[in-house]
């Protein structure tokens, strides 16, 4: 089953004002020095429209109506963030930004927590909320739009992120630097999974593949990095939304000390499944409810914190038949509670601290999980702690920290007998990076980790080192390389201790061309795998874990993101090309999760006239080899390619209403992920269970302006 609050996340959807003629702004800005600055990140009101520099460090953006009241704010990483308010006839402006010393009361300490070894790397990409909340392949939600990313893929029967050849499991989602357990929303059978969390929550959303640095752990291939938006980007409104999934209510305030936001919602899927049929007889219908609160605030300008709560519970029953035509009766219910609280102080302009904390208890109750008749329970608790100091002298900036993650886990599972697994997983870890900023045009970063695991009694340590060389006509290199580990998953943990870690070392390298609003970018990247899991395949289930697994992979990756005047698109294509032994494969194989061509094409374009945002999804991938489920395993063939056409309409009969209409796989193509095998031979295909999704909603925004609606941001 879909996520339904994420869906509804279409709320977001874009954020367009009734603007009948187009501003253009143009600008050049410098350092203290008057030499320009390229790649310096433009924001027009907080996502109205977005650009960077070029290499003289000039840039242009349009707006569809008057810039007078509009603010706009200028960002790079080593610099002070600027924020201006435009004044009426305003066309032209001379920005100079300086020296950052990260003061934590502002932005700038945002653009810091993002982890990144610089805003030079083309290996990382980030992405506003307006991004998210126009791709109609998204539908609002954060981890189905990285798939329009380079290197990235996601299945409709799974939805969780495959990057650069990675499994699923291989990548970690971060909330203010702290790993968020279970971050998908539960789905039934082949159906994909959606972010739990709502994209308007956060200002900074970056994917990085390649060259994070040491101050985040437990990610082979990816890591995303969600930054929640500060004070003074929350404006005070009401929101009603209702569709064809969901009906909800959102509340944002904002005093001088503080702002929160407070939303509750309910989603039922009875009219999406009769809109969109399912492959499942649904005997319950799908069901959630869900609440979440935030709150930031400042003690002092040296003093600030952040407070988090998300909670749900969800559930439904469906039933089917397996590939030997007996009939399962699938009831799931899932309890799920998320908090955290980050604190952060200014000591002076060079010394600064943060500590952070999270919480994650995570229920699931599951009839009909494997067999006939058996039921399945799990509470997964995660508990994520951060002590990071940072020092900044000079063109030096430096980071270091422990952290301890503690996460016991019981697992029960009925079927004539039962069994009960409680491993208890404890993970401590210390780091230290460094930002050297050589000369305007050139910075290197160093970190080490170390991590022990209480569980497992192994340690780890991992170097990474990280160059980037901006040339004055805008052309951007850099290279990273580097050790990453990650400890088995609670699957593996919760039947064997006498495993290891696994490993990956990766080096990349990378080339970005940064030009106003376009970019383009190539990345090619080698990625090394030791110490993987394997195991048998035994009479109750897997046996004999070991760390006998082996690999490599390598691949490119091409992004090139442009506009013509109201006219935005992205093109990517990404190769891989990824070999290793793993799970109960007895040799190196290619994965069969991970497509070795993809392409994806985004385009959204606004239509003053008609008060419209359009907006269109291509994706299409070529076939990926499927095996046989017993030993010897061997490869039986490849899937037919896959492809999907999604297209949205986001409309405004007045300023402070938005219709949303949303269509995926309008093509009604039967995309096809694998094949299952019954004992006699019978073979089946694995599809999405939902093959197309309509969607249909009203969003109300009341506030002080009555101008405000919830596609703002176009």
């Amino acid at each position: 089953m879909s996520n339904c609050r994420s869906i509804l996340l279409l709320l977001l959807l874009g954020s367009v004002c009734s603007l009948r003629a187009q501003t253009k702004l143009s600008g050049e800005i410098v350092n203290n020095g008057n030499h320009p600055l390229a790649g310096v990140h433009i924001d027009l009101n907080h996502g109205f429209a977005q650009t960077v520099s070029d290499n003289e460090g000039k840039f242009t953006v349009i707006c569809p109506d008057t810039l007078q009241n509009r603010s706009i704010r200028f960002q790079s990483f080593g610099y002070k963030t600027k924020t201006m308010t435009l004044n009426k006839g305003q066309h032209s402006i001379k920005v100079i930004l300086l020296d950052s010393v990260y003061n934590l009361g502002s932005v700038t300490v945002s653009a810091s927590r993002h982890g990144r070894f610089s805003d030079y790397s083309a290996q990382t990409l980030q992405m506003s909320t307006f991004d998210i909340q126009t791709n109609p392949a998204a539908m609002a939600d954060i981890i189905a739009n990285m798939r329009v990313l380079p290197g990235v893929q996601a299945g409709d029967n799974d939805g969780r992120l495959i990057v650069q050849g990675g499994n699923t499991d291989e990548s970690q989602v971060y909330i203010n630097d702290l790993i968020v357990a279970n971050p998908y929303s539960s789905s039934s059978r082949n159906a994909g999974a959606r972010s739990r969390f709502n994209s308007d929550l956060f200002e900074g959303i970056v994917l990085q593949s390649g060259g994070f640095n040491a101050e985040f752990g437990q990610a082979l291939s990816g890591v995303v990095n969600l930054n929640t938006r500060e004070r003074e980007q929350m404006e005070p409104k009401t929101t009603l939304a209702a569709s064809s999934v969901y009906a909800g209510v959102t509340h944002i305030d904002k005093k001088p000390s503080y702002a929160y936001r407070a939303s509750f919602d309910y989603s039922n899927l009875a009219l999406s499944k009769r809109l969109n049929g399912n492959q499942y007889d649904w005997t319950r219908d799908y069901q959630q409810i869900a609440a979440d609160f935030f709150l930031t605030g400042e003690f002092s300008s040296r003093t600030k914190m952040t407070a988090q709560f998300k909670g749900s519970h969800s559930g439904g029953a469906f039933a089917s038949e397996n590939i030997d035509n007996i009939p399962m009766e699938s009831d799931v219910k899932q309890t799920y509670v998320y908090a955290q609280l980050n604190f952060y102080h200014n000591f002076n302009h060079a010394l600064s601290l943060s500590v952070a904390g999270n919480a994650v208890v995570d229920k699931l109750s599951l009839t009909d999980a494997q067999a006939k008749n058996d039921r399945l329970a799990t509470q997964n608790i995660w508990n994520h702690n951060k002590i990071t100091l940072q020092y900044k002298y000079r063109k030096l900036i430096n980071r270091a920290g422990v952290e301890f993650i503690y996460n016991p886990y019981r697992e029960t599972y009925s079927h004539d007998q039962e069994y009960t697994a409680r491993p208890v997983s404890s993970l401590f870890g210390v780091y230290d990076d460094a930002k050297l900023f050589l000369t305007d045009n050139l910075t290197a970063s160093a970190g080490v980790r170390g991590e022990y695991s209480g569980y497992l009694q192994k340690f780890n340590i991992a170097p990474r080192v990280y160059v980037a060389w901006r040339l004055n006509s805008g052309n951007i290199f850099s290279l990273s390389v580097g050790d990453y580990f990650q400890l088995p998953v609670m699957d593996c943990l919760k039947q064997s201790a006498g495993v290891d870690f696994t490993s990956v070392t990766k080096g990349t390298a990378s080339y970005s061309y940064v030009k106003r609003s376009s970019k383009f970018q190539i990345d090619a990247y080698y990625k090394r795998y030791k110490d993987a899991v394997t195991f048998s395949q035994g009479q109750y289930g897997a046996e004999a874990f070991a760390n006998a697994g082996r690999g490599r992979g390598y691949g490119v990756d091409l992004f090139w993101k442009n506009n013509f005047g109201l006219l935005e698109y992205w093109l990517t294509y990404s190769y891989n090309n990824t070999k290793k032994r793993y799970g109960y494969f007895q040799k190196e194989i290619f994965p069969p999760y991970v497509a070795p061509h993809s392409f994806n094409a985004t385009l959204k374009y606004w239509i003053a006239p008609l008060h419209s945002l359009i907006g269109s999804n291509y994706n299409i991938s070529s076939g990926t080899p499927y095996y046989g489920e017993a030993s010897p395993y061997a490869k039986l063939g490849t899937t037919p390619f896959r492809n999907r056409l999604d297209l949205s309409w986001s409309y405004l009969p007045v300023d402070w209403i938005v219709i949303h209409f949303g269509y995926q796989n309008v093509l009604d193509y039967r995309n096809v992920y694998g094949y299952e095998y019954s004992e006699s031979g019978v073979r089946k295909a694995v599809t999405a269970a939902d093959r197309r999704f309509l969607f249909l909603g009203v969003f109300l925004t009341f506030s002080a302006s009555k101008k405000a609606n919830e596609l703002r941001n176009l």
